[in-house]
């Protein structure tokens, strides 16, 4: 069987160790986790210029 020998590392996700009770908080846990808020300057927008194009489109 050749799938034996590396059984004992083939699983990396351990087994839940709590039960969700409240799914609202633990979904809005999972959106939010990605979340990233990056402010900017008034000075900062004004400044911001793109390369000019050297391509037509």
């Amino acid at each position: 069987m050749p799938f034996k020998g590396n059984a004992d590392r083939r699983h990396h996700i351990p087994a839940q160790q709590h039960r969700v009770k409240n799914w609202a908080e633990y979904d809005a846990g999972l959106r939010a986790r990605g979340s990233l808020t990056v402010w900017f300057t008034a000075e900062a927008i004004e400044a911001w210029h793109a390369a000019p194009r050297t391509t037509p489109g």
